[in-house]
Parts: structure tokens; C-alpha cells; sequence
């Protein structure tokens, strides 16, 4: 890409890129309720509010299929999660945000290095956005970067948290603007974090090879076992995982006589020895959380999700019944960074052996 902007966080990534594609004072960003909330709650700070479409069971991101009808004259952005690794089914979304004139941000702290159809996520949106704290599979300590080919959203990046750099910037609306940040935030990555990047980037392919090997393995062991399906893309889809950051795998209760995926965890880590915890769900809901339905941030006399909307755009238990469903339908899986087939195949087998016996956990 040719503009690339880092920063100290991945959060402030997306909120800087969020601005520069023009979320205001009243605006709507459309995204999805269970991730992490990095991904959208910085609109809170713009004078925004997110409202959140319907996921694909499938692929745990957002479901082209109810991004629509959610857009109104108020919508400046669409934020897709490339959830756990696994890329969002961007086309629809791109041609569905052409079509209404808004703008898509792709979170891409998941999947740094994951392609969709052929294409390197990051690339496909207006921008890209994403984290590279210590945990992510691309790490540098703590940090952030955007990716763009609009040079105008890249200017909008540069002058919105990186001050003393804006002397070189080419928008006329920005020049006079140069030498302080127009929101107040100081967003530069610190150079440690800089460095340890550059040296992580050199090798980062060849990890995220290794990585994928070792995950792919794990799933092809546990091919055909009722009750769990694994979360990647078809190989033919042309589509990848990246670094697969906090794996997870689907859950089909109906598959094992309706056993809850808490007690299939229990019974899994009962087999495994390492250490390492299977927790059933992933991220909380953000929809039915109080700070997006009770807490008055700033003070503005109502909550801070609608405090400059139009209307109540909070979406109660029951207004998003598939997204709802998903903790009860998806697990934490080992995060395997090494091919080690013998260690893989123990661990599969655990999973593998509490499913096949799963009558006895009722």
C-alpha cells in the first residue's frame, strides 16, 4: 500500500482512521457485537455511535446479508472484523458501501497476513487498521498501524494524532492546520516498539507458514467429529487465516444431544495437562453491555450511545438472536506457533475423544 501511518495503539489506529474517513458529531458506524471492543467504541469519542449488524455463524464475522437495510443518511462507515483470524466476506460489503457512498474500515488485528480471495486483507477496505500488541501473531510490544491507497484519508490520519509530521502534507484544508493535532491525541508509536516491528516483519511470513501448517493440522485430525466444526475457510475459497490469532473452533450442540459447549470445555480440560483452559464462548456482547446502553460518558445527560442520535439506537436482548446464540456455539482452541504434529495430535485427541463420548456428560 502506499501510505502506511503507525501508532501506539491499535485502538488508536481505527479511531484515527474512523475520522479520517469523516464519523462526526451524530454519525453512524456499522460493525459487529462480539469482538473486542477496540473495534468500534472509539466512536464514542468522535460524538458517534455504532450500531451493530448480524454475524455468519460460519465465520464469525459480519453477514453481508444485514449490513443494508441498517444504513441510513446518518452511516459514514462500515467496520468488518476479520474475527479470530478469518477473513470477512469483503465483495458484498464493498459493493453494498459503493452503492451508499460509505466508507469501509477493516480491523485487521485478528488476521494480519490473512487473504481473501487472493487479496491481502487490510487492502480490500477504504483503510485497514489493526493492533500489534505483544499477544497478536504480527507483535511488536504495543502498537498500531493504518494502510491506505487514499492519500487524502492518510493527510486526515497524519493531522488528526501525529503532530510536528504535517509539515509535507499536500490537503489545502490541512496546511494551515500543521504543527499541532487536530483532535488533541499525541498517537506516534514509540520507537522501541518501532524497532522490535521492523525486526518481526522480516520473519513474519515465514512464522505465519508455520502457523498455519500447525493449525490446519490440528483441524484435519478432528475432521468428521460430531459436535465441532473448524473455523477457516474452504481451501478453494482462495481464502487463508494469517497468523490465526485466538483460535477458536464452531460448536453443534445438536450434534451431541444438546450438550452445553461450557460442559464440553469441563470435559476437555479435564484431558489436557499442559495448562492451557477451553473456554466456551469468545468476546462479550457489546450490544447487550451497560456501557453502550447505561453509561453517560461525558456527561451529556443520557447515554453516550445515543447522545447525539437522531433516535434509540440500542439494540436489546432478542434484536440480534443469531449473534446471541454464537457464545453458546464456539470454543477456544490451543494456539499452536510451532508444527509439532505429536504434541497437535494429543491435544486433537482430547478434543476428539470428549465429543465421541459426549452421552456420558449429560
Amino acid at each position: 500500500m502506499p501510505h502506511v501511518l503507525c501508532h501506539n495503539t491499535g485502538t488508536a489506529a481505527i479511531q484515527a482512521a474512523l475520522w479520517a474517513v469523516g464519523v462526526r458529531r451524530g454519525d453512524e458506524v456499522i460493525s459487529q457485537s462480539m469482538t473486542y471492543w477496540g473495534s468500534s467504541l472509539q466512536v464514542f469519542s468522535l460524538g458517534a455511535t455504532v450500531v451493530f449488524s448480524e454475524m455468519d455463524p460460519n465465520t464469525l464475522t459480519l453477514d453481508p446479508s444485514d449490513i443494508e437495510h441498517r444504513i441510513t443518511e446518518r452511516t459514514k462507515a462500515i467496520v468488518p472484523v476479520h474475527y479470530c483470524g478469518h477473513p470477512t466476506d469483503m465483495d458484498p460489503i464493498m459493493e453494498i458501501a459503493e452503492r451508499h457512498g460509505v466508507k469501509v474500515v477493516e480491523d485487521v488485528s485478528h488476521a494480519q497476513g490473512a487473504l481473501y480471495k487472493g487479496r491481502l486483507v487490510g487492502t480490500i477496505g477504504h483503510v485497514g487498521a489493526m493492533s500489534i500488541m505483544s499477544g497478536k501473531s504480527l507483535a511488536c510490544g504495543e502498537g498500531g498501524f493504518l494502510v491506505t491507497g487514499d492519500q487524502e484519508i492518510y493527510e486526515r490520519a497524519v493531522a488528526w494524532g501525529h503532530y510536528s509530521r504535517t509539515g509535507k502534507l499536500e490537503n489545502p484544508d490541512l496546511k494551515p492546520l500543521a504543527g499541532m493535532p487536530l483532535g488533541g491525541y499525541k498517537y506516534r508509536m514509540h520507537q522501541l516498539s518501532s524497532a522490535v516491528g521492523r525486526v518481526q516483519l522480516k520473519g513474519y511470513r515465514e512464522r505465519m507458514t508455520v502457523i498455519q501448517d500447525a493449525m490446519n493440522h490440528f483441524w484435519d485430525r478432528l475432521e468428521g467429529t460430531p459436535g465441532l466444526r473448524a473455523h477457516r475457510p474452504l481451501v478453494a475459497s482462495g481464502d487463508t487465516m494469517g497468523g490465526w490469532y485466538a483460535a477458536h473452533g464452531l460448536y453443534r450442540p445438536e450434534e451431541l444431544d444438546g450438550l452445553p459447549v461450557s460442559r464440553y470445555c469441563e470435559a476437555v480440560n479435564a484431558e489436557i495437562t499442559s495448562g492451557f483452559s477451553v473456554r466456551g464462548g469468545a468476546n462479550p456482547l457489546m450490544h447487550l453491555h451497560a456501557v453502550l446502553n447505561e453509561a453517560d460518558i461525558y456527561g451529556d445527560g443520557k447515554p453516550t450511545r445515543i447522545a447525539f442520535a437522531d433516535r434509540d439506537l440500542r439494540q436489546p436482548q432478542g434484536s440480534l438472536p443469531v449473534t446471541e446464540s454464537l457464545p453458546e456455539r464456539c470454543f477456544s482452541i490451543p494456539w499452536f506457533k510451532h508444527y509439532r504434529p505429536e504434541q497437535i495430535d494429543q491435544y486433537a485427541e482430547a478434543f476428539r475423544k470428549v465429543a465421541e463420548n459426549a452421552e456420558q456428560l449429560q
